[in-house]
């Protein structure tokens, strides 16, 4: 008698992928989704904010600008658009939001203050006690006041 091998059974060759390699394929795509999706969300909102800031520092500088000229700030930003127009100093600036840009006062990145709710993606300029103090705040893309800290986003004079 002959001894017989015994043989593993022979495997077709096989053209395509798997179940379980399909599967940890689509594990892995929605692991990374899952990571970078919020991440580039969040960066986008630090993004908006960002120039929320810059346009804050922008009229700031306008409004010391003009107070050298007057002793005073503005009474609001069409007279501010007016005396920066003048004297070359009017800034354009873009809405984070909607794109529109323009100068101090044709309103598509700044306007006086009109409460805790405002067009997204402006900043709104408040002036207090005889024109000597004044206060900027941004609205985000909600309309809301920009917060940092828990705390709302302002630039003042003092």
């Amino acid at each position: 008698m002959h001894a017989r091998k015994i043989r593993p059974p022979e495997w077709r060759h096989q053209d395509g992928l798997t179940v379980f390699e399909i599967l940890t394929v689509a594990i892995v795509i929605t692991v990374l989704v899952g990571i970078a999706v919020p991440n580039f969300i969040t960066s986008k909102s630090r993004g908006a904010e960002g120039v929320l800031q810059t346009n804050t520092r922008v009229l700031r500088v306008m409004l010391e600008t003009y107070k050298t000229y007057y002793q005073a700030y503005p009474e609001d930003l069409r007279t501010l658009g007016r005396h920066a127009t003048e004297e070359k100093y009017n800034k354009s600036a873009s809405n984070p939001f909607n794109g529109q840009s323009g100068i101090v006062e044709s309103g598509k990145w700044a306007i006086e203050y009109v409460g805790t709710s405002g067009p997204p993606g402006v900043v709104a300029y408040q002036v207090l006690d005889n024109n000597q103090k004044y206060y900027i705040f941004a609205y985000t893309k909600n309309g809301k006041l920009m917060e940092r800290n828990g705390q709302v986003y302002v630039s003042t004079n003092g």
